[in-house]
């Protein structure tokens, strides 16, 4: 289970190298779910007929009309990295952070009003810092998935080099007010909700060996993060938004200018109404659900391989003794 266990033998190294491998199959698993997402945030305006993308499945079709099956990984590379440094820093954080509050609030994993409250404050300072940390990251991988034919960006270098020469070194964490208030919240209801629905599999399931199994972790990790983007997604297209600002000629869809954070909320209301808040948001909760239960999945799995290579060669050297 994700958090702090005195009963489970763990550090942060192992938590980091299990988040940065969980991360990386993730990332490449929900690519295109992702691109087709930010297509949607991105877009103003609230008549159907004039938006460029206006459906899922229409989405879906346009892209790969327009950008074959290459404009579903567009931003992939940024992607990847992102999600590495982001699923590392946030699961070894996460294991830190649960370690120093378990001593201060003791608490066992069957108390599960207390682990999850103790998980959301633990979640809430763990999305600080990934998000700190990645939203360099996040910034290029949505240039990148914005940007129309001919690419502006070929490379992840020319986007670096481009941002910096063209938009100073503040460019590349752009968004971060939304960000924030976006991912702070996100995390910490999701290890929260996690930790609640985990505790309830517990408590219905009549099979011991599936209390902690690859299909626990798979749905209680899915609803966690459905339940959680539900909660923060008007800040995600936000975010998105402040992020594109001085990209406007390379992107597919039309950028509003903002003049900031607050700026932005008020221009979107005004223009689009409480709607614009949730543009994408179908998209976005098929991608968060297979993203949360992915992460959640793959993370346990490469900690339990870890933990069996660990053992196994602690076996050997004594063997060899």
């Amino acid at each position: 289970m994700v958090g702090y266990d005195k009963e489970k033998e763990t550090n942060i190294l192992k938590s980091g190298i299990a988040g940065v491998f969980g991360g990386q199959i993730t990332r490449a698993l929900v690519c295109p779910i992702d691109v087709v997402k930010i297509r949607f945030q991105l877009q103003p305006g609230t008549v159907r007929s004039e938006l460029k993308y206006n459906g899922l499945i229409q989405a879906v079709k346009t892209i790969w009309k327009e950008e074959s099956i290459y404009g579903f990984y567009k931003g992939h590379v940024p992607a990847q990295l992102l999600s590495m440094v982001y699923g590392g820093v946030q699961f070894a954080s996460f294991e830190y952070i649960t370690k120093a509050a378990n001593e201060i609030i003791p608490h066992s994993k069957d108390d599960h009003s207390v682990r999850s409250v103790v998980h959301f404050g633990c979640g809430c300072l763990s999305g600080a810092i990934c998000t700190l940390t990645s939203q360099p990251f996040d910034v290029v991988r949505t240039r990148f998935a914005a940007q129309k034919e001919p690419k502006q960006y070929r490379t992840v270098t020319s986007a670096i080099k481009g941002m910096y020469v063209g938009e100073g070194l503040s460019s590349f964490f752009k968004g971060l007010t939304p960000a924030l208030s976006q991912i702070i919240p996100y995390s910490g209801f999701t290890f929260c909700f996690n930790s609640l629905l985990q505790g309830l599999w517990r408590e219905c399931s009549f099979n011991e060996a599936a209390v902690s199994g690859p299909v626990s972790h798979t749905i209680c990790g899915g609803g966690a993060g459905l339940m959680s983007k539900c909660i923060v997604y008007p800040m995600d297209v936000v975010k998105k938004r402040l992020q594109v600002q001085g990209f406007s000629e390379a992107t597919i869809s039309e950028v509003v200018t903002y003049n900031g954070f607050r700026d932005c909320i008020s221009t979107i209301k005004k223009q689009e109404g409480v709607r614009g808040f949730y543009k994408g948001l179908h998209v976005a909760a098929i991608k968060s659900t297979c993203t949360s239960a992915l992460i959640f999945l793959t993370y346990e799995c490469i900690s339990d391989f870890i933990r069996l290579l660990r053992h196994k060669v602690t076996k050997i050297k004594r063997e060899i003794v």
